[in-house]
Formats: C-alpha cells, sequence, structure tokens
C-alpha cells in the first residue's frame, strides 16, 4: 500500500474543534512554512492536543490522517514518513521564521509525542538614566561630568557582571554536558582511554593500463588486497592491464555523514575522539585507545578476529543478521525486508566488545545505513529503547545487539532493537 500523503479532502474531521492552541503551536501551524501542507498542520494539532496520551499509529492514521478503519501499520508507513515530514518541517521552521522563538516543538526520533524544549537566548541589559522634565539644559551641562561618570561606573559593573555571568554559565553548560551523558557513553568513556572513530576506506585495485592513466576497480566481496586472485573481475583485468595497486582513498558517503554525526554529538558532551581511517590499523589501536569502528559487511573486514567471536553475524550485503547462538525467544536471522518502492527495513549490528586484555573498548556499528545506528546511540528516545533492553537481559559489560532500521530511501523512518546478546569477555581474541 502506497505511503503517500492522504488528500486534504480525507483529512480527518476529528479536529473541527480542537482545543486552543498555546501561541507556541499556534504560530507554528499558521506559519508559512506549513501553509502548503494541511497534513502536517492537522498532524502537528493532532500530536499536541494527545501529547500526554500514549498514542498508536492506527490513532494517528484515521483520526488525524484520514485512513480508513482497515489501516494496518506493519503494510502501510504513512504514520512514520509523516512523523519523519513533520520533524524536518519543524526544523526548516526555527531555522526561518521560528529563529526568535523561546520554545520550540519537537519530536524526537522514534517518538510520536510532541515535546517543547526551551531556548537559551542571550539576556539585552539596558541602563536608563533618570531624566528630569522641567530641568534647564544649562544644568544637564553642568552635571555632564557626574552623570558620564555615572554612566561609565554603570557600564563597568554591568560589563563586569555579564563576564562573571558569561563564565559561570560557560562553566555550567561544561558541567551539565559531562553530568548528562547517557549511561551508554559514560561506560565507553569510562576506562579514560582516548578513543578513535574509525572511518572504512574500501579496498580498490587500481590498474594503469597507461602512463598517467588509471582505472578503479572494486569487487564487494573482496575486502583484502591479499584476496584479490579470488575476484573474477580483478582476474579478467589483470590479463588486460597488468598488476594492480592498492587503493584505499575513497570513504563511503553514508558512513562519512554517520562518523561526522558521532563526533559532533560526542563533541557537545566533551567526549573527545579523533576520526581516522581503516587503513589506520584499528587492531593495533585497542591496545592504548577505545575503537569506534564504523562500517558494512564488506569494509569491517579488519575486525575479522571480533566479528569471528560474535554471535550475531551480518550477512553479505548487509541483507541479514544470522543469530549463530540463538537464545530462547531469539529469531534464527533477520533479513532486509522491502516494503514499498522506497521504504525497506534493514537489520544491524552493534556490539560492545572489551580490547585486549580489557584494557580498551571497541564499538562495532555495521549496517547498510550505519548513519540509522548512529541516530539510535545519539537520541534519547534510542538509548532509552537500548537501556531498557540492556537492563532487562542482566546489564552486562559487554555485549551485541541486533537492531531493525526502516528507511524511506536515505531517510531514516524509525528504528528499534530486535535482541541483545552479553558477550563474554573469554571470547576476545
Amino acid at each position: 500500500m502506497s505511503a503517500t500523503t492522504p488528500p486534504e479532502s480525507t483529512v480527518s474531521s476529528a479536529l473541527v474543534e480542537p482545543t486552543p492552541l498555546p501561541e507556541s503551536v499556534s504560530c507554528v501551524v499558521q506559519s508559512k512554512s506549513f501553509e502548503k501542507s494541511p497534513t502536517l498542520r492537522v498532524l502537528l494539532t493532532y500530536l499536541w492536543q494527545h501529547r500526554n496520551e500514549p498514542i498508536s499509529e492506527y490513532a494517528i492514521a484515521t483520526e488525524a490522517l484520514g485512513r480508513s478503519s482497515l489501516f494496518n501499520a506493519k503494510t502501510d508507513a504513512t504514520v512514520r514518513v509523516q512523523i519523519s515530514r513533520l520533524r524536518h518541517r519543524l526544523e526548516k521552521y526555527y531555522e526561518q521564521e521560528g529563529q526568535d522563538c523561546g520554545e520550540r516543538l519537537v519530536v524526537p526520533l522514534g517518538s510520536h509525542q510532541v515535546q517543547i524544549e526551551p531556548v537559551n537566548k542571550p539576556v539585552k541589559v539596558v541602563t536608563v538614566l533618570p531624566f528630569e522634565r522641567d530641568a534647564h539644559p544649562a544644568e544637564y551641562i553642568a552635571k555632564f561630568p557626574i552623570i558620564l561618570a555615572t554612566l561609565c561606573a554603570v557600564l563597568l559593573i554591568t560589563s563586569v557582571s555579564l563576564g562573571v555571568a558569561l563564565y559561570r554559565a560557560r562553566r555550567s553548560q561544561k558541567q551539565t554536558a559531562v553530568q548528562e551523558v547517557a549511561r551508554f557513553w559514560k561506560s565507553f568513556f569510562g576506562n579514560g582511554r582516548q578513543t578513535r572513530i574509525i572511518l572504512p576506506t574500501p579496498v580498490f585495485l587500481s590498474f594503469s593500463p597507461r602512463p598517467g592513466e588509471s582505472i578503479m576497480f572494486r569487487d564487494t566481496t573482496v575486502n583484502d588486497f591479499g584476496e584479490r586472485e579470488r575476484s573474477e573481475g580483478f582476474q579478467a583485468l589483470a590479463r588486460l592491464m597488468g598488476h594492480p595497486q592498492l587503493a584505499q582513498n575513497y570513504t563511503v558517503t553514508s558512513d562519512t555523514f554517520a562518523s561526522v554525526k558521532l563526533a559532533r554529538y560526542l563533541d557537545k558532551s566533551a567526549l573527545v575522539t579523533t576520526v581516522l581511517s581503516s587503513a589506520d590499523a584499528p587492531l593495533e589501536a585497542l591496545d592504548n585507545e577505545n575503537v569506534i569502528a564504523i562500517g558494512t559487511w564488506g569494509t569491517l573486514a579488519p575486525l575479522k578476529p571480533y566479528l569471528d567471536r560474535m554471535s550475531l553475524l551480518l550477512g553479505p550485503h548487509e541483507q541479514s543478521v544470522e543469530f549463530k547462538r540463538p537464545l530462547p525467544g531469539d529469531p534464527k536471522r533477520i533479513e532486509w525486508t522491502k516494503e514499498s518502492a522506497e521504504r525497506s527495513v534493514w537489520p544491524g549490528i552493534i556490539a560492545v566488545l572489551p580490547g585486549p586484555g580489557g584494557r580498551s573498548h571497541l564499538l562495532i556499528l555495521g549496517s547498510r545505513h550505519t548513519s540509522a545506528l548512529v541516530s539510535l546511540l545519539t537520541s534519547a528516545n534510542g538509548l532509552e529503547q537500548l537501556e531498557r533492553l540492556w537492563k532487562a537481559k542482566g546489564s552486562p559489560d559487554y555485549y551485541e545487539v541486533a537492531v531493525n532500521s526502516e528507511m524511506n530511501g536515505e531517510d531514516l523512518v524509525r528504528f528499534w532493537p530486535v535482541a541483545l546478546h552479553p558477550f563474554s569477555p573469554r571470547n576476545t581474541p
């Protein structure tokens, strides 16, 4: 069933007599950003009116989006797609028309609940000197030195006060940032070691048929230069152009964006990281540093000694996650599911593992859409879902998590952890 925007005529009449909206909501609904989006206006109003209630996708679809009583959330992604569009439209509004708003409406990733977040603004201080209506100008001229001295004193005191307030605010912000770090990240960075984010650089073969020319070749089934003979494509090109050189000059766009997003999130939380390529020996780095490895079934190949010891296995081309040692209630595998022309559910793995001797930590994020896994680990909703599952499994120090990510093209619609497996340090290479 199509996940397109319902026609304007099908918008629910459930909101004919809505509860009066507060100004912070009505100014958004009536803005130019939402002027040509009646569906999003109705959706935002509905979510606001039911913000303190648990809302199902079925209720949103039938009461706000005009879908029939036969609506099935498992086969129709209308609600999730429209919620995603609403998030983007709200961001656009606050970047343009709503720049001066003191509060912002947000719909946290993976949630249907509208929330209000305050926006901190600098305080303008204006000093006003008394003025006597009937005073003669000559009297003010005579008093000018006193007035000037008073004004300078007031400005000096104000400047010092603002300087102290700004210093305290910055110090408080830094302290608050550290205090508000999620438990997941506190635990990962808890050993105090330096941390590097490994950005995958796939193995390419560079052929030079003539001086000054190069032809780049990649076989996604070959992720080690030493195994190039396994590729039939390589063998055919080698017969024509001779032996190639190893080239690791490229990164995957989605993985690059995921790495940048994660680095920015951690930086805001005062957790310092460096971003390096997978050509920089991630296994050697684990002797002294924490490592966050982002990649796919192919580009995570340098971590094979760890991947082989895990109970979850990311399948070829990221189209499945196999449970090698399933626990009670686990599926044997979860697979990529194509739900429409644009919408698919992709499986992935998040693994928190010990480095050699437990001296460091290794975080593996493996998926076709690694940005979705980063979104889970950098959003309050995602971290809460992970926390609940982690506690339900006994709060293990090290573990592996199978995750599903629903994508509409390249846009994340939602994510959810499927299963969590404790990882024994005895399995460490």
